[in-house]
């Protein structure tokens, strides 16, 4: 869970990087999309049940590293704040991955009268018939 929350910081340290740290183009434009896509999908992933989510900060971490070098960043300070915030965020997805519940029932969980058996079973039904023949 903390591997989650320090994304999550990550990821709103973007959104609000270019006002604090002063750079502006492509740089911020970025940082404001790259930055809450990474914190949501971090913070989604807290949750046990949806620990999987926790994959989506992988390639939104990728990204955020190679950004300053694909788009041409002019800032020093973007760059650094963009490798920092796109290695914390990719190594995050590596931390915290024990799930300690057991989750899920399949669709009977959620629709339980729908699948519900009335009457007895037919004779011969789930059984394996010899040789092909019922």
């Amino acid at each position: 869970m903390i591997a989650r929350l320090v994304a999550v910081a990550a990821g709103v340290w973007l959104m609000f990087a270019p006002a604090v740290l002063g750079y502006e183009g492509a740089a911020e434009t970025n940082d404001r999309i790259f930055g809450p896509i990474g914190a949501a999908l971090a913070f989604v992933a807290i949750w046990q049940v949806v620990r999987a989510v926790r994959w989506g900060t992988l390639p939104v971490g990728i990204w955020l590293v190679a950004a300053p070098l694909v788009l041409g960043y002019d800032h020093t300070e973007a760059i650094i704040s963009s490798i920092i915030a796109g290695l914390v965020m990719a190594t995050s997805t590596f931390f915290g991955t024990q799930v300690t519940g057991s989750f899920g029932g399949g669709w009977r969980s959620v629709f339980p009268s729908r699948w519900k058996r009335v009457g007895p079973r037919p004779a011969g039904a789930g059984r394996r018939a010899r040789n092909g023949v019922r």
